[in-house]
């Protein structure tokens, strides 16, 4: 028969994905136990509990084997203040935060620091809002007219207008 135990990680195997754990009411330490984690094939998941946090294991019968299944909320470590019915929410140390809402299809991202996206091509569909400036390394291509302040790239007009090598007068909205 196997055994459910509450005990606190003691070791962290990250290549590995296993853990040891100290049974404070046994005074004893667990075998090597690997961490459950929601999948492990397809899509990955990966997620390591850090040392003394405490957490339910299912030990094997022979006390050899076994899975730390992971912890639990309580009065120290609440659930998020955003939580609810449809939303996966994943909250970082350094306050970073993912949440995705299945009810609106919704993502927020608050991160604290840089993002750095890698990758052949992004094609983005939709309205885009930036508060900030924009740094572009290489050209850029548009099918549309440009605006700056208010004045056409394709429509401006422009004032002073000479022949020659003259320098023509700036361009008007």
């Amino acid at each position: 028969m196997n055994e459910i135990r509450y005990g606190t990680v003691s070791h962290v195997f990250h290549d590995e994905g296993r853990v040891k754990v100290e049974f404070e009411d046994l005074n004893i330490s667990s075998a090597i136990l690997t961490v459950f984690q929601g999948r492990n094939q397809g899509v990955k998941q990966y997620s390591m509990p850090k040392i003394n946090e405490k957490g339910l294991c299912l030990i094997a019968t022979t006390g050899n084997s076994g899975y730390y299944l992971g912890s639990g909320y309580n009065i120290q470590d609440p659930v998020m203040k955003e939580a609810g019915e449809g939303k996966y929410i994943t909250l970082y140390p350094d306050g970073t935060k993912l949440i995705f809402d299945e009810n609106t299809s919704k993502l927020y991202i608050d991160c604290k620091k840089n993002i750095e996206i890698i990758c052949p091509q992004i094609s983005i569909t939709g309205d885009i809002s930036i508060k900030g400036n924009i740094i572009v390394e290489g050209g850029m291509t548009t099918t549309e007219d440009v605006k700056a302040a208010g004045v056409s790239l394709i429509n401006h007009k422009t004032t002073g207008v000479k022949a020659g090598g003259e320098i023509s007068g700036p361009p008007q909205k």
